[in-house]
């Protein structure tokens, strides 16, 4: 029996012309009822496996077409989902921005942060406002939380900004209770203090605001809150340790504030001053 099926498979063509022509014979040579009887029986016995496995292979295709359509869909839906919460993030936090600049009298341009410095602790950023948008070197940014820096560098569409955690940057800032002037200072972009008298009285959680010395801050732009105090080397000064208002690992939006330089006004004036070397 085994061998039946083997020589059916290997001619399979023949077997198949020879099935064909058999049949037909059968058909040609019956009556008209024997021949309907006949195609019935081909279409019950033979034809009909062959239409039903026909129709499952059609629907098992259909399927797959669906099936990758629907994966097809998912993927625009999860794609389009997810730039939407991502809207509606960046819309949240152009509202407390909104919000916040609402509290002064200058005037505050909304800008994005597009570029930043790659080291492992970044000490500037690069924003896309410039001189075409009115933007001049040394003005003051500001974030939703309180102080982020100052511009110092200015190109057509882009700008530079020094942020309060580069080494090299000094503000000046006060407490905001005891009104104690000091400078903001850092040796590692990321633990901050100021350097007090030691009978200086400061407290855990008081509030630093900037001191509007030294021509770039106005006064009161928050900077960040007491954390801890620590002993010098010097009997005579206490440093005060503080953790920023703004976290500037995650900053997107800022502001910039239209302010030049308080010295600017007085710059006529201190150049045209004389000197005797009597």
């Amino acid at each position: 029996m085994h061998w039946i099926f083997d020589f059916i498979v290997k001619h399979r063509s023949f077997c198949s012309f020879l099935l064909t022509s058999v049949l037909s014979l059968w058909m040609i040579s019956g009556t008209p009822g024997k021949q309907a009887e006949i195609a019935r029986f081909l279409t019950s016995s033979i034809f009909y496996p062959f239409q039903i496995t026909f129709n499952q292979i059609n629907q098992i295709k259909n399927i797959f077409s669906e099936n990758r359509k629907l994966k097809e869909d998912l993927a625009n839906l999860t794609t389009h989902l997810s730039l939407l919460e991502e809207k509606a993030a960046e819309n949240k936090r152009l509202r407390r921005l909104l919000g916040f600049s609402e509290n002064y009298t200058f005037e505050m341009l909304p800008v994005k942060v597009v570029a930043r410095d790659p080291s492992l602790s970044f000490r500037s950023i690069v924003i896309n406002a410039g001189k075409k948008d009115g933007i001049q070197k040394w003005m003051p940014v500001v974030g939703e939380n309180g102080v982020v820096g100052k511009i110092i560098q200015v190109m057509n569409s882009l700008s530079l900004v020094q942020l309060l955690r580069d080494p090299s940057n000094r503000t000046s800032v006060m407490f905001k209770r005891t009104r104690t002037v000091s400078i903001l200072e850092t040796e590692n972009g990321r633990d901050f203090f100021v350097r007090c008298r030691s009978h200086e009285d400061t407290q855990e959680g008081d509030t630093v605001i900037t001191a509007g010395l030294g021509g770039i801050y106005p006064r009161g732009l928050q900077v960040g809150v007491v954390s801890h105090v620590t002993e010098s080397n010097s009997p005579l000064f206490k440093r005060v340790y503080l953790k920023l208002s703004v976290d500037f690992e995650h900053i997107e939006e800022v502001f910039i504030m239209r302010l030049s330089p308080q010295w600017s006004a007085f710059r006529s004036e201190f150049d045209s001053l004389e000197f005797n070397n009597d």
